[in-house]
């Protein structure tokens, strides 16, 4: 009795397994690392169809993650079941790089505070008000956010900014918010809160160490602009 091949993709995934234990992700096009992780939860099936619909549906590996569950069940082979595992990787993500905010000694560099604004607020397709704490040595105690809507002197309460500031211990604080239009440039309202907020911060000793606006791709800094 003759023996039945083995489908070709079996062979490939053993091989591109082999390659990526061998010589790392250095070694296998951006396809090919989705590949891998598209492996992981269609387990009978050639991926390889589906991580170039993704690849080209995102415009780039990196943005993978930012597809709708919609589209992402569209890719060929994968379902409803594997975009819902996308949309728990992109939890996983979101979280973890909180965590990691949250628990950095300091914002003496703040790319890493950046990077993780960028990636929790620039999909956002409403407007959201989120403080960042520090202490007298500008270790981060928490990052909350404290309003969502249009964020307007009669959406945001400064007080409500400071008393909360003010349960946690917080000597310093980082203001942030988003632009859903993609464009950071503040508005009269913008300034108008920022200027409520450290008039009411500065009485109680508290530092408002800077404003951030999120846009898409490009951020405004009140405190690199020179507007603190």
């Amino acid at each position: 009795m003759a023996t039945q091949d083995k489908p070709h993709h079996l062979g490939h995934r053993e091989r591109l397994k082999k390659r990526f234990i061998d010589a790392g992700s250095d070694a296998l096009a951006d396809y090919e690392i989705l590949e891998l992780l598209l492996m992981q939860f269609v387990p009978r099936r050639d991926v390889k169809p589906a991580a170039k619909f993704l690849i080209q549906k995102a415009g780039s590996l990196a943005k993978v993650m930012d597809l709708p569950q919609q589209t992402i069940a569209l890719a060929p082979g994968l379902g409803d079941k594997t975009a819902f595992v996308f949309e728990v990787l992109k939890a996983f993500n979101k979280q973890a790089k909180r965590q990691a905010v949250v628990k950095k000694a300091s914002f003496l560099n703040r790319l890493d505070l950046l990077e993780y604004l960028y990636d929790k607020m620039t999909p956002l397709k409403h407007e959201e008000f989120h403080v960042v704490y520090l202490n007298s040595k500008n270790h981060v105690l928490a990052e909350e956010m404290l309003f969502r809507g249009t964020i307007d002197s009669s959406v945001v309460y400064p007080r409500e900014v400071i008393k909360t500031a003010l349960e946690k211990g917080a000597r310093s604080l980082v203001l942030v918010h988003n632009h859903p239009s993609g464009d950071p440039t503040p508005s009269q309202d913008d300034f108008h809160l920022t200027t409520e907020i450290q008039k009411l911060a500065a009485p109680m000793g508290i530092l408002i160490e800077d404003h951030i606006i999120i846009g898409d791709g490009i951020h405004y800094s009140f405190s690199d602009q020179g507007k603190l």
